[in-house]
């Protein structure tokens, strides 16, 4: 893979740069294109991706991203900051996680295909133009519409140079809870691992809205995360979040059997104990046909808002400390 639109080395040092590129495989009067920023600080090296919006219905890191791409000041940066506050602005504009023409979730799509669907393209174009060349990636995620989430940070379980880069990574964002996973094929974050990038992934927020907490939680790792980097000091203020003492975890589901209406009876960050009531379904007439209990304790990561629900749909998903 070449880059082939753009060039950071072409950037002026203690420069920021709109710059736009343009998605192939629309046709007639169609064009889409991603908007992003490039800041070159006082050196070049090292460089790092912060990127939100990948799914179209996440927006606390695109919030968060529009505002650091103005806040930050090139002149107190050390090397090349990429900030791309909607990867995906089709699905953006759709309010949907996946993209609108082919149904394609992006963040399953990379390192992408040229010659693809619409989403693998744009995978590719991402991945060609502005992952590469990286040395660490910020893959900024929320919930959808459909459930809210603690604030976390998956990293890939990996041995690799790059892989134990990303754990330290992760582990310096001050979070509560870090999950070390095997990633499914196609993440963005995979992809850049595997061309010895250093990827991580934080999950703030959802139902498909903007908070102040989650802003708050957002700007506080991504400013933590530059400087772990050393490419920023550590700002005096404005970090508001506490550290934590990070809890390793692992996860266990709790899924539909039936469909119908869902009853819930927890709430993310709660604890729960093993057999506990999680939820309840009823079919139209309210009659009952499943009660889902907590396989095991620990704290809900991920709650289901949506009442209407289909089987294998999550209704919670639970930490446990390894």
């Amino acid at each position: 893979m070449e880059r082939q639109q753009w060039d950071p080395a072409n950037l002026g040092l203690c420069s920021r740069s709109l710059l736009k590129v343009e998605v192939p495989g629309y046709t007639g009067n169609i064009r889409m294109e991603v908007p992003f920023f490039v800041l070159v600080g006082k050196e070049r090296q090292p460089r790092a991706l912060l990127i939100a919006g990948v799914h179209g219905d996440e927006y606390e890191g695109v919030a968060v991203l529009q505002d650091l791409a103005r806040e930050i000041d090139p002149h107190d940066l050390r090397g090349t900051l990429t900030i791309v506050p909607v990867a995906n602005p089709q699905a953006f504009y759709a309010h949907t996680r996946r993209h609108p023409v082919d149904l394609g979730d992006l963040n399953r799509s990379f390192p992408g295909n040229p010659n693809g669907t619409i989403s693998e393209r744009l995978a590719d174009l991402l991945f060609r133009e502005l992952v590469l060349g990286n040395d660490y990636v910020l893959s900024m995620h929320c919930w959808g519409q459909e459930a809210t989430v603690i604030p976390y940070v998956e990293h890939q379980i990996d041995e690799s140079p790059a892989g134990r880069k990303a754990a330290a990574a992760a582990l310096a964002l001050g979070l509560e809870f870090a999950h070390p996973y095997q990633w499914p094929e196609g993440l963005m974050a995979l992809s850049a691992l595997r061309h010895g990038i250093a990827a991580i992934e934080p999950e703030v927020g959802g139902l498909g809205t903007l908070t102040e907490a989650g802003h708050r939680a957002y700007r506080t790792m991504t400013y933590r995360f530059l400087a772990h980097l050393q490419m920023l000091a550590p700002p005096e203020t404005g970090l508001d979040a506490p550290y934590q003492k990070t809890k390793i975890v692992e996860h266990t589901d709790c899924l539909a059997s039936h469909a119908g209406l869902l009853r819930r009876y927890v709430s993310a960050g709660d604890p729960v104990s093993q057999g506990q009531l999680i939820g309840t379904i009823c079919d139209l007439a309210g009659e009952n046909l499943e009660e889902i209990r907590a396989p095991r304790a620990g704290t809900v990561a991920i709650a289901r808002v949506f009442s209407s629900i289909q089987p294998g749909e999550r209704i919670a998903q639970l930490f446990w400390e390894k």
